[in-house]
């Protein structure tokens, strides 16, 4: 009979070369999209490129993000699972790359750093979070989380590994849509069920004011959900059983709206997450045509993307979007337990 630190050191050996293995050939059974995406555009030929597919994130190994080989014999030894997404909702990046990405069913916010090679989630205290929605990055990296059912905005530094604060708790009814103006340095939060967007002054998050309420006006909403700040510091808002979407100045002043209810192009039938390109042009995620639509900055419909299904660029109940000054695309895929990640090509380079 063989001893027993003979035993153990063959037993270390052989789990080693297993998960050995099993990194190795999951690299050739998941598709590597940075390394070999397949070339996807949208609109098909003959019209020009605009949109072009890059990724579709589930875990940090689809953005190369891998765990040392003694880190990852410790999770198996210790039946540690892959970290994973499994209902993202809002995303944004930081100055430096770092993907966030709030994940309402494990109250968490996933953090991919592609550029230290490291993963990592908060809060710690899993109690922390009830329902997060949105989150926004100020330029100091501070961050910015809704949670709808505390009726409370979360303020977290270094990456979310640090809880500062909360504030709103008495102010908001059920907080969704978050977004920093860096024109005016205001905080914008989204309260779905007062029907209004609230302005913050960023610094000291004292109120400045409000704008909108219940109805079907021009500037007026019926169950918001998300915004966005275009570059020229323009607000966007999703009017959601409105069926449309709203354009205002960074004061709150109402300039333009888009769509309304129906099932053909140009119109929505659950507009959730808005986003602005480098050019201006309006992008809203529908959750039920599983697809988003983009408009020009003066509300004409250059073009929309996605389908049903899980294939590449298909979608099922798909809810935020974001895009970053690069005018990469990044979408929840959510029924789909994923991100996708697109570019927009712009005029000069999409040829």
């Amino acid at each position: 009979m063989l001893p027993f630190y003979m035993i153990f050191r063959n037993t270390v050996i052989v789990t080693f070369m297993v998960i050995l293995c099993q990194a190795e050939s999951g690299c050739v059974k998941h598709t590597d999209m940075l390394g070999s995406r397949p070339d996807i555009f949208w609109p098909k030929p003959p019209e020009v490129k605009r949109i072009a597919f890059v990724n579709a994130v589930l875990k940090p190994e689809d953005l190369n993000i891998r765990s040392g080989i003694l880190k990852q014999l410790f999770n198996y030894i210790g039946g540690k699972k892959v970290a994973s997404i499994v209902s993202p909702y809002g995303m944004s990046t930081d100055s430096q790359g770092r993907l966030y990405v709030v994940d309402t069913f494990l109250k968490r916010v996933h953090v991919f750093d592609t550029e230290e090679n490291h993963y990592f989630s908060f809060p710690t205290d899993r109690t922390i979070l009830v329902s997060p929605v949105g989150i926004a990055i100020d330029e100091n990296g501070l961050i910015y989380m809704t949670d709808s059912k505390s009726e409370i905005v979360y303020i977290f530094k270094d990456h979310g590994k640090k809880f500062v604060m909360e504030f709103g708790r008495g102010v908001f009814k059920r907080p969704t849509g978050i977004a920093i103006n860096p024109k005016t340095s205001e905080l914008l939060v989204v309260d779905t069920l007062q029907s209004r967007v609230f302005r913050f002054d960023l610094s000291s998050l004292t109120q400045k004011g409000s704008f909108g309420g219940n109805g079907d006006a021009d500037g007026r909403f019926h169950y918001p959900t998300h915004i966005f700040v275009t570059l020229a510091g323009n607000l966007i808002v999703s009017d959601s059983l409105n069926f449309r979407v709203q354009v205002f100045s960074p004061e709150g002043r109402f300039l333009d709206k888009i769509g309304g209810m129906g099932n053909t192009p140009g119109t929505f039938s659950r507009p959730k997450g808005v986003a602005s390109d480098s050019d201006g042009n309006i992008y809203v995620v529908d959750a039920l045509f599983d697809n988003i639509q983009v408009f020009d900055k003066h509300g004409r419909l250059l073009m929309a993307f996605g389908e049903h299904g899980n294939g590449i660029g298909a979608f099922w109940l798909p809810t935020g979007i974001y895009i970053d000054n690069n005018d990469s695309i990044y979408v929840s895929d959510s029924g789909n337990q994923r991100i996708q990640v697109f570019k927009y090509l712009r005029e000069d380079v999409a040829k």
